[in-house]
């Protein structure tokens, strides 16, 4: 079970950068079950510091997810990992050997987070959202949301090419009703003035 729940928190992440449906609600139940797995293991093994460190790796999983799906309690993810990943090292301390294998996963896994969460917005968002999106073409939302992205960031030409590529997605998929908005959101890039992002209409 120690391996299962990781390759499916993997397996879940390659749903999320290739943006097949439900990988949402795929990588959260995977951690559901995987929380629910790692605290029956800590109680039956009386709170030992491998299942601490476990827990700690569970969290900075969820983090992760956090940080990809731009959810808006990320602090809060990032502060309970921090968290669990503290108490995890005091009650390893004295144990020896301190470098355990948990604890090594664990370090990798804090390194990958850290590493994601140095990319600026609009890097990380192409990665997971329209790099290898099998929706790339219609997909005028998250095209919509990388072009303000790159706006904020200052990256104006990227922005409006990203622009062009919502047109054209909407136009794609049929949903006509989103050129409108996504022409006044042209112009509001073209001005540098985009205070802020709100999601386009679904259907």
């Amino acid at each position: 079970m120690r391996t299962l729940f990781p390759l499916l928190f993997v397996l879940g992440l390659v749903m999320k950068v290739l943006h097949l449906p439900f990988h949402t609600v795929f990588l959260l139940v995977v951690l559901a079950v995987w929380l629910v797995w790692s605290v029956v293991r800590m109680v039956r093994r009386q709170g030992k510091p491998a299942s601490w460190a476990g827990l700690a790796i569970w969290a900075w999983c969820l983090h992760l997810v956090a940080l990809l799906k731009l959810f808006p309690f990320r602090t809060v993810t990032l502060a309970l990992a921090l968290l669990l990943t503290f108490l995890a090292l005091v009650l390893r301390i004295r144990r020896k050997p301190f470098w355990s294998p948990t604890l090594q996963k664990l370090a990798g896994v804090f390194i990958l987070v850290m590493l994601v969460m140095a990319q600026p917005t609009s890097e990380r968002f192409w990665t997971t959202n329209l790099w290898l999106s099998v929706e790339r073409g219609t997909d005028a939302r998250s095209w919509d949301k990388y072009s303000y992205f790159l706006t904020r960031e200052g990256h104006m030409d990227q922005a409006l090419e990203a622009n062009e590529h919502a047109l054209a997605a909407a136009r794609a998929a049929g949903e006509d009703d989103l050129l409108p908005l996504l022409e006044l959101r042209r112009e509001a890039i073209a001005s540098g003035d985009w205070p802020g992002y709100g999601p386009l209409p679904h259907p």
